[in-house]
């Protein structure tokens, strides 16, 4: 996707030109989950570089447990770790000139996860993402992050591959003699 800087910010909910090291905010704070959710796109010191990030911010320190896997065949060992934080970054968008005149997504990362390039129109799926999170935070609510990303960042182009697991779809069967108008 290359577009003008107007409308590279107008898919992201911004309704003016940013000038450098200026920002565009979003905040909504839920007193009952206990959570703030803050969406930003700023503007880089040159105006050569554009951002988008969404975070959650938590009153309490949130705990979460993983896995670390050890070794290798059978001396394998699997151990849980606990890992706090009271904030969790769940979007960063990155975009920059790809032409005089046209801007265009370089990167994207959503809950840790690298969505760059993963899927088509990733980069104009990614904006969808974001609007959907800041029209959530306008409507005075904490955006459903996985309920979002299904909706709107998932790969439905119809070739397989990406969120909603279509790999390996069965091909159809074609018949040469159909495709060329013979008959038997």
């Amino acid at each position: 996707m290359r577009v003008p800087l107007e409308e590279l910010l107008e898919k992201l909910g911004v309704d003016r030109v940013l000038s450098p090291y200026e920002t565009q905010p979003w905040v909504y704070y839920d007193s009952d989950m206990g959570i703030t959710c803050s969406a930003e796109v700023r503007m880089g010191p040159d105006s050569e570089d554009l951002e988008a990030e969404i975070q959650f911010l938590y009153d309490e320190v949130q705990e979460e447990e993983y896995e670390v896997i050890e070794g290798i065949g059978d001396e394998k060992r699997v151990r849980t770790e606990t890992k706090t934080y009271s904030y969790k970054q769940i979007m960063l968008m990155r975009a920059q000139p790809s032409t005089q005149s046209e801007w265009s997504p370089k990167y994207l990362l959503v809950k840790g996860e690298d969505y760059t390039n993963k899927f088509g129109d990733w980069d104009k799926k990614g904006c969808e993402f974001f609007r959907a999170c800041i029209g959530s935070l306008l409507m005075s609510e904490i955006p459903d992050i996985e309920m979002l990303l299904e909706k709107e960042l998932s790969d439905d182009d119809g070739w397989g591959g990406g969120r909603s697991g279509r790999v390996g779809r069965k091909s159809p069967k074609i018949k040469p003699a159909s495709l060329l108008g013979m008959k038997k």
